[in-house]
């Protein structure tokens, strides 16, 4: 016996619940603050491989006698014992100074590089990433347009609100975890809106089939649920797969210690499931509620 859910039955459910995780999410973001890394608020970083054990409060308390700052600490995947030391902007004598201070402490370590972003830069960045998104999701918008036009206009409409969805989904989880927002992020952002539209025209096309092929009814909700249930087992075997290359880098990156493998890998996998879930539960779901209203809306 297949498995059978009426997803469109409990649409408005889904929707309260998810906008509601989401804004909760990005609340807590804003009034905690998001963590913007160097690439967008600008600071000096200095990266030098200690090539011997340290102790991060050890690096902290160095630097911050020097700076009078607090530094945020990483480690890096690059060389032996990599550590990757990021503050606000300071000036190159200051930096030398630290990385005088530094060598007294780990002897055998290698040649340090510093690192200046200017916050304007920082900015133009975000201006860049920003674009970044906003033409992908409008070419995703023609793209699907084009393809489910038997669907109208609203099926594209529906997939990009989704994809929005998404992105302030990630934008939650950044917020509440503090995960950096840096080049990282916006790689990340890309990625899971390439994998959320790729599971979302699946469904898409499955629900243009049907209804070729529905005679006795031409009923939406009924072509929706039965193409969600057709198609599920092929999206959480594709989500499963996909998790499970993800987790090896990321079981990798926390064995290593290796922060920005962390950074990359664990939004990623939270973005993946999210993306399956906004394909099966946001998507088709927008699109009936839209469809829906447009057609009543030019009926009166």
């Amino acid at each position: 016996m297949k498995f059978k859910m009426d997803y469109v039955k409990h649409k408005n459910v889904i929707f309260i619940i998810s906008l509601a995780v989401v804004l909760a999410g990005i609340i807590y973001g804003v009034v905690t603050g998001y963590k913007f890394d160097i690439d967008f608020k600008g600071g000096t970083r200095i990266q030098v491989d200690l090539n011997e054990e340290y102790s991060t409060s050890d690096i902290e308390k160095i630097v911050s006698q020097i700076t009078n700052q607090v530094p945020d600490i990483q480690t890096t995947s690059s060389g032996n014992n990599s550590v990757s030391i990021t503050t606000q902007i300071i000036s190159e004598e200051m930096a030398d100074t630290v990385v005088t201070a530094l060598n007294d402490k780990y002897t055998n370590m290698g040649e340090a590089t510093v690192k200046n972003v200017q916050a304007s830069y920082g900015k133009e960045l975000l201006n860049s990433a920003v674009v970044a998104v906003v033409v992908s999701i409008v070419l995703l918008l023609v793209y699907v347009g084009i393809r489910f036009k038997t669907l109208g206009y609203t099926a594209a409409l529906s997939a990009v609100l989704a994809l929005m969805f998404d992105v302030a989904f990630l934008f939650a989880i950044y917020g509440i975890f503090k995960f950096p927002i840096n080049s990282t992020f916006v790689a990340v952002v890309l990625t899971i809106i390439g994998y959320s539209i790729n599971d979302t025209i699946i469904v898409y096309d499955r629900i243009r089939e049907n209804k070729r092929l529905v005679t006795k009814s031409n009923d939406a909700k009924e072509v929706i649920n039965n193409s969600i249930n057709q198609t599920m087992k092929r999206t959480i075997i594709t989500s499963l797969t996909t998790l499970a290359s993800i987790g090896v880098v990321l079981v990798f990156a926390i064995v290593k210690d290796q922060e920005t493998l962390k950074q990359f890998s664990i939004p990623l996998v939270i973005g993946v499931a999210e993306g399956t879930y906004s394909s099966i539960f946001i998507a088709s779901n927008l699109w009936y509620t839209i469809d829906k209203f447009v057609k009543k809306f030019k009926k009166a």
